[in-house]
């Protein structure tokens, strides 16, 4: 589903439900992992996992890096990689599970006109955003959310028309097991 991000509730009445949908799952699978920790959501106490945005530094850019914001250059055009788990092998580090329900694209220039992506040994088929160009904060939701698991692989690959830079941000959820990995200063690895 194309959408304004500024008003996905009113273009897309079902993302509160396909949220909760995929939040419930991503929790069941956490305190099924993790038990016996249980979800103590943004400040999680002794025996608990937290929930947060989904952070850039668990992925790493189209050159290679561990990203530190959504904002990356494009420094040639054509297909490539857009974003990759930032561990080696492409994979999303251990502790982290991800409900991924969606991606904005928040630049006044789309610079990306399709894209397909990888989840562990799952391929998906490609999808055309030039219709995206039509919106001022443009998203594209899914109709149903992804759980990109710890230590499981991701790539998420794009046509690039064009050299630029470009932001692409992953919507959704981050769970984290371990509060220690996200407390470090805004930015640093993980």
């Amino acid at each position: 589903m194309f959408c304004e991000w500024g008003s996905v509730r009113k273009q897309f009445p079902e993302f509160q439900r396909v949220f909760a949908e995929l939040e419930s799952k991503v929790i069941e699978k956490c305190n099924a992992d993790w038990a016996p920790r249980t979800l103590g959501y943004l400040a999680p106490g002794a025996n608990q996992y937290g929930r947060t945005s989904i952070l850039p530094p668990l992925f790493k850019d189209n050159t290679g890096t561990q990203m530190v914001t959504w904002r990356q250059y494009f420094s040639s055009s054509g297909h490539q990689t857009l974003l990759a788990g930032v561990r080696t092998g492409n994979v999303i580090p251990e502790d982290f599970k991800i409900a991924w329900i969606g991606l904005a694209f928040p630049n006044k220039q789309l610079q990306i006109s399709e894209i397909k992506w990888q989840i562990g040994d799952r391929k998906y088929g490609r999808i055309d955003l030039e219709e995206l160009r039509v919106y001022e904060k443009p998203a594209v939701i899914f109709e149903e959310g992804f759980i990109i698991d710890e230590e499981q692989s991701f790539e998420l690959y794009g046509y690039v028309e064009q050299p630029d830079y470009q932001r692409i941000i992953m919507l959704g959820a981050c769970y984290y097991k371990n509060i220690d990995k996200v407390l470090g200063n805004p930015g640093s690895a993980i």
